[in-house]
């Protein structure tokens, strides 16, 4: 058995290719968008929560104010810095949320947070869904809601409230149609 521990140790291992090492090392594929939309291989990789994208491919990319929007299969809509550290965000409309009031949503631990256009956490929240931030920097949210389940889907139940972009509340919690007529100023 030592014998062919140490034969097996003296026998020179191929040596990985500049693809091979790059495919480990990016295990995920992605499409870009605003440039086109085929799917890439080897283009990603989880990092905790942010997703990093190999360097080959950001330098491939349409970046608009410092930042690129990427899908990755299995994760969702990103927004990509210039050097690859990508942030899941919620999706709209195929796309990655846009940000609204220099804020944008995503999923952090099971609950809303919002981050800044440098992909840094900026306000991580205990509610289950929030809004974006409206023009006068509030964005409703709701503790125990829970999607309909249709596409697009509607959160429903929960009691809803309003937030500062502290996560002050500004309105208490409540059952949502007062919540929703202050938020989307209806009467």
């Amino acid at each position: 058995m030592i014998a062919i521990l140490a034969a097996l140790a003296a026998y020179p291992l191929p040596a990985l290719s500049a693809g091979q090492g790059a495919a480990s090392a990016y295990p995920l594929a992605c499409a870009y968008f605003r440039r086109d939309l085929d799917q890439y291989a080897h283009c990603a990789r989880r990092e905790g929560g942010m997703v990093r994208v190999a360097p080959a491919h950001a330098a491939r990319m349409h970046f608009e104010r410092g930042l690129a929007e990427l899908r990755v299969p299995g994760i969702g809509c990103l927004w990509v810095r210039r050097d690859g550290l990508a942030l899941p965000v919620f999706m709209l409309d195929n796309g990655p949320d846009p940000f609204a009031q220099g804020l944008v949503r995503h999923w952090r631990e099971g609950k809303v947070a919002f981050s800044d256009r440098r992909l840094r956490l900026a306000l991580a929240t205990p509610y289950d869904w929030a809004f974006p931030f409206n023009a006068r920097g509030e964005a409703l949210v709701c503790e125990g809601c829970r999607s309909d389940g249709r596409e697009p889907a509607s959160m429903v139940g929960g009691r809803w409230g309003l937030i500062d972009r502290t996560g002050r509340l500004t309105m208490p919690l409540q059952d949502g149609e007062a919540a929703h007529r202050h938020f989307f100023g209806w009467r």
